[in-house]
């Protein structure tokens, strides 16, 4: 008898729930630039281009601020490759592919060269958007999780989110290209 109540209260449940409307924003870009990363051992700045490669998704881009998280690979040629794991605090515009400030906070893996330039660095990005998926982002790395020797450097890259220019874009870039289905709606 007990099984069948609670049979009967999880379908009165399922049964009196609204449909969901939740929507969500999405970032995937892909970009170039330059980076200076120091050698703590040898006690010099190294120099090297880098492309980069950005996934994350956040909260509603009804939202005027929407938070989130990103998944982040940067290869500086000559050097390596960091992975990073980061959160995310966005303008509604810039979540919407339209001219905004995002800023991403969290660490980076460094397995490359013996971690001369620090292990596990802190990394701290602000990221211009513009519209059309257009962005520029200024990162530095600093400290190090994994002890010495610490993290310091920097990057500046040039960036196109796909997302931001297709399915995200909603606004003023309609007049020119419509987009029928933006996430978040109308």
């Amino acid at each position: 008898m007990r099984s069948l109540l609670t049979l009967f209260v999880a379908a009165a449940t399922v049964a009196a729930a609204s449909p969901a409307a939740a929507d969500v924003s999405s970032w995937l870009a892909v970009g170039g630039g330059y980076g200076l990363e120091h050698n703590a051992v040898a006690s010099r700045t190294d120099r090297a281009t880098a492309l980069g490669f950005s996934l994350g998704v956040g909260s509603s881009p009804r939202n005027p601020v929407v938070v989130g998280g990103m998944l982040r690979t940067m290869t500086f040629f000559t050097l390596g490759t960091d992975l990073s794991l980061a959160a995310r605090v966005a303008s509604g515009g810039f979540a919407r592919g339209q001219w905004g400030l995002a800023v991403d906070v969290g660490a980076a893996g460094r397995w490359w060269k013996q971690g001369d330039y620090g292990s596990y660095p802190l990394q701290g990005i602000v990221t211009l958007g513009a519209p059309w998926g257009l962005q520029l982002a200024l990162g530095a790395h600093f400290w190090s999780i994994g002890g010495d020797p610490v993290a310091r450097g920097g990057f500046a890259m040039f960036e196109v989110d796909l997302l931001r220019l297709t399915v995200m874009r909603h606004g003023a870039t309609d007049r020119l290209w419509y987009n029928a289905s933006p996430a978040g709606g109308e």
